[in-house]
């Protein structure tokens, strides 16, 4: 049996490919800072520090598969995407690691704003290196509207940004695709993965008012520059890849608590 680091294991879409590599009985060990609580029996924790390098080595030590989920949203943490990326593939390669799955998004090379260009960046990176890799690029989660939603709510507010189209996806379907990449023999250099359906922003703000009971007011809101431009052509989006099964509306009754 071969063993897969997930490296940002702890994260969204991190945990949910541990827990679905787990699931299909693979040796998994996860790379963080700081060990997953609760520990769960059959997952190891290999701490270390993608920035500094200090424990790569050690955490790849016996591994065949490397699956990075790791994610850098503030201008603190984005380093992980560019220095964190040369560390981690050339302690890859020195282990002699056979393969790397790379979770990026859909679209990150068509529109030029900071947190995409450093996953632009990352993928280069990763394409250039010795390992066999392929790029899993996704749409939006769920979970990113469900924040927007709710924290705006607080204001009485719903945004509904005009002429924008998203295709989200549930963490648990996205960690399929990124595990069927992990163990396939051949999956390929780049792959791309949505979620069941398209709609517009309105109609999530809808649906998610719907089934919380929320009183928000869903406001249109116009967004200029190059990122109204990018979601307005649909650039966030693969209908033609729709691998998700599960729809907003039942992630958000699923999950509503």
């Amino acid at each position: 049996m071969s063993t897969v680091l997930v490296v940002g294991g702890t994260g969204t879409a991190g945990a949910a490919v541990v827990a679905e590599l787990h699931a299909r009985g693979q040796r998994v060990r996860v790379l963080s800072r700081h060990a997953p609580a609760p520990a769960v029996a059959g997952i190891e924790h290999a701490p270390g520090d993608l920035l500094t390098g200090e424990g790569l080595a050690a955490a790849l030590d016996g591994v065949e598969v490397l699956v990075s989920a790791v994610n850098g949203q503030t201008r603190k943490t984005r380093p992980v995407f560019t220095e964190g990326a040369r560390n981690l593939t050339r302690a890859a390669e020195a282990a002699g690691v056979r393969r790397a799955v790379l979770l990026s998004i859909v679209g990150v090379d068509q529109v030029r704003f900071s947190y995409y260009d450093a996953i632009a960046e990352q993928e280069r990176i990763y394409a250039a290196s010795g390992l066999d890799t392929t790029i899993v690029r996704s749409t939006q989660f769920h979970t990113l509207l469900r924040s927007i939603f709710a924290t705006t709510a607080r204001i009485g507010v719903l945004p509904a940004v005009r002429g924008a189209r998203f295709q989200p996806i549930a963490p648990a379907d996205l960690a399929r695709a990124l595990a069927d990449a992990a163990l396939a023999e051949s999956p390929g250099s780049r792959i791309e993965v949505g979620g069941p359906e398209v709609a517009t922003m309105r109609e999530l703000a809808e649906t998610w008012k719907r089934v919380t009971g929320s009183r928000a007011l869903v406001l249109g809101l116009p967004v200029p520059g190059p990122p109204g431009r990018f979601l307005r052509a649909g650039l966030n989006l693969t209908p033609e890849n729709r691998c998700g099964t599960v729809t907003f509306e039942q992630w958000s009754i699923e999950n509503r608590s």
